[in-house]
């Protein structure tokens, strides 16, 4: 059987005619009609992955195939991701890239001729729909002005939609199964250890960035070409703007490769500060790469649909205002976000080893994401396991079968990293609704918010476009 391809994104003309500079403030479940057609006709449902679903029957050895719900959003790899952004900035230089084709079309009536500095600002946590309620919450933040002479459009992250998996195809323009980052927290065939993917820390060690001792050489273990690398041969400075203390961390020291410069920043404030500061006295093409991760810290905590997430949204606009509106020349501003987030209760958190039959069935504990869960099997408990996912499988979660994943288009296009296959297992759980597997580690706890999954409020993030 042929692997389907991916099915794409779907947009209702129910809401709004409003033209794409506009960002649709409704509280509803659609896009502005207005949206390029190659957009606005991309479905999410009818993608065939191998694997179960609750109620389907194992009558058959190879993968039985289902439809991921018609709700479910899936990665838009072919222009309308964040892996079309780093093409997009290489655009916005003079440096014309094919994989922007699609989402430069959408905005290039904002981003003038000759532009000389670039600044992405990357909100971790910020969801498409919960920035639009937000904004239509509160018609006094400085934002509104950006989108008004700017663009805002709705682009999906990648699979998974997790931080690590998008930092490092906004550093790299490549997709999960191209770069290799497919979780949070990986096993890694070159160590035979389970890593951290953000810390770089072995399971076990007490230590951050213990897998450099094992033999992880930063420099070269993303085997890829950087934006950084791209743009400085362009004759294009890249400055790197993060929180301090990841300033330095192991997920840092191999994705920034060809950086001018990483600059620790304590608060958001500051961070802004620093950013103004070099776009003022730079006289060379400048790109400025800002992360800021405090909305996902706050979703985790106190959940993502709460006045604490909303406080530091209206925070975030104020700095903007405050630090970058009216203060410099010549600069385009992009706004983006590597994920949503999606509310979680205690009770929606399900533990596997609550399953006897998965006893003895695991090679390792599961890995990645909790809403996008690799396991590991032994050799030959394949159908035990699907016949026990098929009775106890909880709603909102899907088992898929890995390599079925790949071939479908999940994790990406283009070539698929050797070392993919090893890090995602025989099986994914993937999250298709208020759903996850706790994970059995020191620091997995039940927060009341998460991500990872294929619902629209994780997969869809904003994009906003604006001469400053």
């Amino acid at each position: 059987m042929m692997s389907p391809q991916p099915a794409r994104l779907g947009l209702s003309r129910s809401c709004s005619t409003a033209p794409v500079r506009t960002v649709i403030y409704e509280a509803c479940t659609s896009f502005p009609s207005s949206l390029p057609a190659t957009l606005r006709s991309r479905r999410s449902s009818h993608l065939s992955l191998g694997g179960y679903n609750r109620g389907m029957k194992n009558t058959e050895k190879k993968p039985i195939f289902f439809d991921i719900p018609a709700d479910a959003v899936l990665p838009d790899y072919d222009g309308y991701s964040i892996a079309a952004i780093p093409s997009l900035i290489s655009t916005a230089f003079g440096a014309p890239d094919p994989r922007a084709a699609a989402l430069h079309a959408a905005v290039e009536h904002v981003i003038p001729d000759g532009i000389e500095k670039v600044v992405l600002l990357v909100l971790d946590g910020v969801g498409y729909d919960h920035l639009g309620r937000i904004l239509a919450a509160h018609p006094e933040l400085a934002l509104h002005r950006l989108i008004d002479s700017g663009a805002m459009l709705p682009i999906t992250s990648v699979f998974p939609p997790t931080t690590v998996s998008a930092l490092t195809t906004y550093s790299t323009g490549l997709t999960p199964q191209e770069h290799g980052m497919v979780g949070y927290r990986l096993y890694l065939r070159e160590t035979s250890t389970i890593t951290n993917m953000i810390r770089m820390s072995v399971l076990g060690s007490g230590k951050g960035d213990s897998a450099l001792d094992e033999g992880i050489d930063p420099k070269t273990f993303l085997g890829v070409s950087t934006l950084y690398s791209r743009l400085r041969r362009a004759g294009v400075e890249s400055h790197i703007l993060i929180g301090k203390h990841i300033s330095g961390s192991g997920l840092s020291s191999i994705i920034y490769d060809g950086k001018e410069k990483v600059h620790g920043t304590v608060t958001l404030s500051d961070m802004l500060v620093s950013a103004r500061r070099i776009l003022m006295r730079t006289q060379v093409k400048t790109f400025l790469s800002l992360y800021w991760g405090a909305p996902d810290g706050i979703a985790h905590t106190y959940g993502p649909w709460t006045d604490e997430f909303t406080a530091e949204l209206r925070a975030i606009d104020a700095a903007i205002e405050r630090e970058l509106i009216g203060q410099v020349e010549n600069t385009l501003l992009i706004i983006s976000a590597d994920h949503g987030f999606v509310p979680m209760r205690e009770s929606d958190y399900h533990d596997l080893t609550a399953i006897p039959e998965l006893e003895h069935a695991l090679l390792l504990p599961p890995l990645g994401e909790p809403r996008a869960s690799y396991l590991y099997l032994r050799e030959g408990t394949r159908k035990r396991v699907m016949a026990a996912f098929e009775e106890h499988l909880e709603d909102g979660l899907v088992v898929i079968d890995s390599d079925t994943a790949l071939a479908s288009g999940l994790f990406g296009v283009g070539p698929v990293r050797e070392a993919v296959r090893d890090r995602i297992g025989d099986l994914i759980i993937v999250s298709t609704g208020p759903a996850a597997i706790l994970h059995p580690y020191k620091d997995a706890i039940k927060l009341k918010g998460m991500h990872g999954g294929l619902t629209r409020d994780e997969m869809l993030i904003p994009l906003i476009v604006a001469k400053l």
